[in-house]
Formats: structure tokens, C-alpha cells, sequence
């Protein structure tokens, strides 16, 4: 038998274009709209800022575009400069049936190598398609999620290998060796997201996307890796996932991986988005005041409860800790009537109102929405007020679920309310209906010019 990343390679070589149904490609570009939309509205912020600096201070041969800035550089490096800006908002989309990844990473690596090669559109949303088919399919191939200590981020890695070695036209063999360089140096520590929280939590997943990128070129240069990364006495099935259910990966059957992503309509974690749209449908029964609530009570699976109780040991001092803090989320719902990503800088987190609202807040673990993941990330919330009264809400499927899906004109609006600082309302709306018609492009050059600003910079 031939070994996984060789199998892995046959059916990533051999989909085409015309394989994918029309439910597909469309799903991919609403997915491009989301992402592409969450890198610009992060574009300023202040990691993806350091990240450009480093960059610009190394140079490299124009190749592809950071989105949002018009800078142009290598391609691993424009992978790695859009997804540091895709992920930093925690606003692109998750994955259900799993462990919640963050697959729209993928966008970052086909846009790179699609913009380089002088691709289509059509391309593009291949890429794409082909990223979420790898990384997903290797997330529900890994038993148990992982052993405990890697991050779920280590799939990125070999997803945007696949992705890079299929639109550089490599053939089988050598799209084989590019996820046996890339799997090679794949394996992230989970310390990234189960430590204290820091910048880097959002670079994860963009740093495979540099690695997958780069390990395709070397493969195309004619390096060679081990192919038995996946199933090797060392390699990723037994040392990272403790377990590996190889047929999963051996052949690609039955929906199309991407069909699992859900969008995000919050900018926080993934456990959070139930949650918060509770304590608004609370808050549109009846508006109080933070004095009048006695307290609140959030029901989640025995994943998103077992979550909170780890990040509820760590102090709210960071964006990263406030936009994974669920209590602090609900809060902000209660005060505000919405959370918004401007709630996760300094003086949306220290805002003692808040903070003293998050001190209402408990967690338990309820036995439905146990058996609902990791399908769905559902909660309950219970508000007791001082006046005596209980409010409840329940939310199985929180809206951008795959089950509660948020529609396009709702997406559109995302878009252009994280893309405006950047492109302006016209830009941005011209920016959008390109999106959604790129599987008409012959050339992506007039869609990378558009997602920038029109001074680059």
C-alpha cells in the first residue's frame, strides 16, 4: 500500500474544477467574501502591523500582494502577512463535525499562489475548495483531536501544501513531497492557545500557511521529504494524533469538506457566538440595567465549559484573552446590545461596568448541548434578576451555523463594515460583487487591486 501523503497527493492532483457542483463554488466564494473581508479590517492592526514591518525590512521578489496595503512580496510571505490579518479579528469562519478549526486560513495560501501564477478565479476557488478537503479531512483522520499538548493548528500546514502544490501544477509525486516538507515541521505546540494567550494565538495557523506555501516550492525545485510523515513509527499519526483513521484520507468520498463551515457573526471564539446572541434575544425582551441583574448563568457542552474553566484562570489583559473570555462576551451583549471588535481593545476590557457584570457570570455543563458537539457549539443562558425574575434563552445553532445560516445580504454588510476604513463604502461594495463573481475572472489582477487601498501603503 502506498503511503497516506501519496494517496493524499492522487486525489488532490486528480479534482479539477469541473468536478466541484454549483453548491460548492458558491459556498467558496461567500467564504472569500467573509475572509477577505476579516483580513481588512485587521490590515492596521498592531501584530499584523509588526508582522509587515519584518517583511518590508526583508524584501523579496514581487509576487503576491498583502491585501488591504498593495504591498507586494514573496508569496510564502504575502500567505503569511494575509493570514496574520484573517485571523487576528477571531472573526473568519469554524469548522463543524470537530474540533472547531479555522479552515478559511486556506484563503491565504491560494490567493497567494493563484495571484503569482497568473490563475482564474475558478483557480482560486478550486484552492480552496482543495484546502478544506485536506485539513478537514486530516482533523476527523486525527482520533481525538490530537494527543493533548498540539494545536489544532498544525493541520494548516499540510492543507496549504496541497493547495500550493496543486495551483503550481505539480503533479502527484511532487505535491506528495510538498506535504511531506510541510508535515514535516508542522506540529504546533497547543501552548499557543492553552498557554497565556498571546499575539501569537492568531499566528498559528498563518505561520502553516507560510510553511505549506514554501515547503510546495521547494518540492517543485525537487527537494524531497519523508513520505511516511503521516504514518511513520515517528511521524504525525503516532506521535500527534495518537491515533489515525487512514481511510479518511486515503480517498476523498461523500460531501465536500467545505460544506462544514460556519460563519462567525461576533468577533470572538468560537464557544462565545451562542452565547452572546442569548443574552441579546434576553436583552430584546427586556432592557435592565447591569444593577438590576443578579446574575447569569451559561450553559455549554462539556467542551465549551471545560474551555472557559481553563481561560477563566487568566486575567482579561489582552485582546486575546477578552475575545475568549465568554463571560466577558455576554457581558458586553447585556451592556452594549452587540459585540464588536472595538470592545476587545483596552478600554472596552478594563471598562469597570463590564468587569463587574463578568463577575455575575457562572458556567455549567448541560448533558443536550454535550450531545449537540461537536456538530454544534450551542449554550443556554439564565438570567436572574433582582426583582426575583428568571430569564432564559436557549440557542443550539448559533446564527452562522450551517444549520442557522446567515444570508447574503448579512455577509455583504459584514464585509463592508470591516472593509470600509480600508477601501471606503463604494470601493467596498464594487469589492464584493467582484468576489462574488471571481469564478468569472480570467486574471485575478483587477480583484488584488481592489482590496487595496487606492494610495498603497
Amino acid at each position: 500500500m502506498i503511503n497516506l501523503v501519496e494517496n493524499i497527493a492522487g486525489w488532490v492532483a486528480e479534482l479539477k474544477y469541473k468536478h466541484l457542483p454549483p453548491e460548492i463554488t458558491e459556498k467558496a466564494k461567500r467564504i472569500l467574501l467573509d475572509t477577505l473581508g476579516c483580513a481588512l479590517g485587521a490590515v492596521n492592526a498592531e501584530s499584523v502591523r509588526m508582522a509587515r514591518q519584518v517583511v518590508l525590512m526583508q524584501g523579496g521578489n514581487a509576487q503576491a500582494t498583502a491585501v488591504g496595503v498593495g504591498l507586494k512580496t514573496s508569496c510564502d510571505q504575502a500567505a503569511f502577512l494575509n493570514g496574520m490579518a484573517l485571523r487576528y479579528l477571531d472573526f473568519n469562519d469554524y469548522a463543524a463535525s470537530g474540533s472547531p478549526h479555522h479552515p478559511s486560513i486556506n484563503v491565504a495560501p491560494a490567493l497567494s499562489i493563484s495571484e503569482m501564477q497568473g490563475l482564474t478565479g475558478k483557480d482560486l476557488l478550486l484552492g480552496i475548495t482543495i484546502g478544506y478537503e485536506v485539513q478537514l479531512r486530516l482533523r476527523d483522520a486525527t482520533a481525538g483531536g490530537s494527543k493533548e499538548g498540539w494545536d489544532h493548528s498544525t493541520t494548516a500546514h499540510y492543507s496549504s501544501a496541497a493547495i500550493a502544490g496543486k495551483l503550481l501544477g505539480l503533479d502527484a509525486p511532487r505535491i506528495a513531497q510538498a506535504l511531506a516538507i510541510a508535515g514535516s515541521h508542522a506540529s504546533t505546540l497547543a501552548e499557543v492557545r492553552h498557554g497565556a494567550l498571546s499575539m501569537w494565538k492568531g499566528a498559528a495557523e498563518p505561520m502553516g500557511a507560510r510553511n505549506g506555501t514554501f515547503a510546495a516550492l521547494l518540492a517543485r525545485s525537487g527537494l524531497t521529504g519523508p513520505l511516511t510523515i503521516l504514518e511513520g513509527k515517528y511521524g504525525y499519526g503516532k506521535v500527534v494524533a495518537g491515533a489515525l483513521e487512514e481511510e479518511i484520507l486515503r480517498e476523498r468520498s461523500g460531501e465536500f469538506q467545505i460544506l462544514k463551515s460556519c460563519i462567525k457573526v461576533w468577533p470572538c471564539v468560537v464557544t462565545a457566538q451562542a452565547p452572546i446572541a442569548a443574552a441579546l434575544e434576553l436583552r430584546r425582551r427586556i432592557i435592565v440595567v447591569p444593577e438590576e441583574i443578579e446574575s447569569i448563568a451559561v450553559a455549554l457542552s462539556e467542551f465549551g465549559y471545560k474551555q472557559q474553566q481553563r481561560f477563566a484562570r487568566e486575567e482579561i489583559s489582552t485582546r486575546e484573552t477578552a475575545d475568549h473570555s465568554v463571560a466577558y462576551t455576554v457581558a458586553r451583549a447585556f451592556l452594549d446590545g452587540d459585540v464588536r471588535a472595538d470592545h476587545f481593545e483596552v478600554k472596552g476590557f478594563r471598562d469597570p461596568w463590564a468587569l463587574g457584570l463578568v463577575k455575575k457570570v457562572s458556567f455549567r455543563s448541560d448533558p443536550f448541548l454535550t450531545s449537540l458537539y461537536p456538530e454544534s457549539i450551542g449554550a443556554n443562558v439564565e438570567v436572574q434578576l433582582r426583582s426575583g425574575n428568571v430569564l432564559k434563552a436557549e440557542v443550539p445553532y448559533p446564527p452562522g451555523h450551517r444549520q442557522n445560516p446567515v444570508d447574503d445580504k448579512s455577509l455583504v454588510k459584514k464585509f463592508l463594515a470591516l472593509s470600509e476604513n480600508v477601501l471606503g463604502m463604494e470601493r467596498g461594495q464594487r469589492a464584493a460583487e467582484m468576489i462574488l463573481s471571481v469564478d468569472g475572472l480570467s486574471d485575478l489582477g483587477n480583484l488584488v487591486e481592489m482590496l487595496s487601498p487606492s494610495k498603497p501603503g
